[in-house]
């Protein structure tokens, strides 16, 4: 008796549009381990892009940053930001290329080596979004538009957990959170 009752359960079956359907469909979804390994490459790869992109404008001149920074004030697609480019950031480009070059060295040391990665991810995405915003009008468009998506794709994944330095640094930041009601453990234990 206790088979046919089972085979009973096996033979039914999920209706399209039932409550059965939409919890399924809202169930999480879990990647397994070699999942996780391709995006921790995915996450170095970009930290790498960023870390190459450092060369052309090492500080104290900042190389061809200027050049790129001066397309921006006819390029950008947002009324009034050439203006800002012009007006406030090139009368301040040392100011400007040391913020820009600091940036990009934390999102790549963030996302080569795994440290605090949604941190590096957050950044990423900002300054990509600058790109795009600049400089999307004057060359390769779909680049930005790239640099912008990856950085998203990585925002929500614990990404530093498997090949990074997140992967020793969660296990302690969450064992501070759950004996602390510090905001700044609880954002900190979230930016791993």
């Amino acid at each position: 008796m206790s088979t046919s009752s089972s085979t009973r359960r096996s033979e039914t079956s999920i209706t399209p549009g039932s409550v059965q359907e939409q919890d399924a469909s809202r169930a999480p979804i879990m990647l397994g381990e070699s999942s996780m390994l391709i995006i921790a490459l995915v996450r170095i790869f970009v930290g790498y892009l960023w870390f190459q992109q450092l060369s052309w404008k090492l500080p104290p001149t900042f190389g061809g940053l200027h050049t790129f920074v001066v397309r921006e004030v006819g390029g950008a697609f947002i009324p009034g930001y050439g203006a800002i480019v012009q007006n406030v950031l090139l009368p301040n480009f040392g100011l400007l290329g040391t913020f820009t070059f600091m940036a990009e060295l934390l999102i790549s040391i963030s996302l080569m080596f795994g440290l605090f990665s949604r941190f590096g991810a957050i950044l990423a995405t900002v300054m990509a979004l600058q790109l795009y915003v600049g400089l999307s009008n004057t060359e390769w468009y779909w680049t930005y538009g790239m640099l912008v998506l990856l950085a998203v794709v990585l925002l929500p994944l614990p990404t530093g957990r498997r090949l990074g330095v997140d992967q020793w640094l969660a296990p302690r930041l969450q064992a501070m959170t759950a004996n602390s009601r510090s905001r700044v453990t609880r954002l900190l234990s979230w930016l791993v």
